[in-house]
This record gives C-alpha cells, sequence and structure tokens, in this order.
C-alpha cells in the first residue's frame, strides 16, 4: 500500500505544480489529501477485487469518481481559490495516476 500510495504522489505532485500549486501549503495539501483518499481507495478496491472481481472495474470507475469529488472539495476546503480550477485538477491528478497505473499494469 505505501507502494501505490508513493506512486501516486510521484504522479500526482508534479500535475498539481503544472497547475500552479507550489508553495509549501498547496503542496502539502495535495499530500495530505492523497494520505486520506489513497488508503481508502486500495483498500476497498482490493476488498472488491478478492470477493467479486467482476465488480472490480465498475467499482473502480465508481471510486475514482467518488475520490475526485472528495480530493476537488478538501483542496477548495484547503487553499480556496477556484473551485472549476481544483476541480480540473483532482481530474487531472487522478488520470494521470490510474493511466500509469494502468501502464505498470502491462508491464
Amino acid at each position: 500500500m505505501l507502494l501505490a500510495l508513493a506512486l501516486t504522489l510521484a504522479v500526482e505532485l508534479p500535475v498539481a505544480v503544472l497547475f500552479g500549486l507550489r508553495s509549501r501549503p498547496q503542496i502539502l495539501a495535495v499530500v495530505y489529501v492523497n494520505l486520506l483518499t489513497n488508503p481508502a481507495l486500495n483498500l476497498i478496491a482490493d476488498a472488491v477485487w478478492s470477493a467479486t472481481p467482476s465488480a472490480y472495474m465498475p467499482t473502480f470507475v465508481v471510486l475514482e469518481v467518488v475520490v475526485v469529488m472528495v480530493e476537488w472539495r478538501v483542496l477548495l476546503w484547503a487553499i480556496g481559490g477556484c473551485s472549476r480550477r481544483l476541480l480540473l485538477l483532482a481530474a487531472a491528478m487522478n488520470a494521470a495516476s490510474v493511466a500509469v497505473g494502468l501502464l505498470l499494469r502491462l508491464f
């Protein structure tokens, strides 16, 4: 689980920087929001895979949508700013980490 979190941060922090988040509080907000969402997502996804592999992909998609929404709201609360921009940031960070995760599974 620590590897998944480390990989997520390695992918999502540069995306946050590309979106203009550069101050220490902004970067820490991205780290903290991932500490909140990443372990929960992985625990639930692993439990679903173990119980019902055929339900994994639909569950994973729903979980990712929930994670984007939670991260958006927490980032909005933590650092403020443009709500739409932070929603796009949350979506971009998670799309990037899912893409990298899928690529790693292929190799």
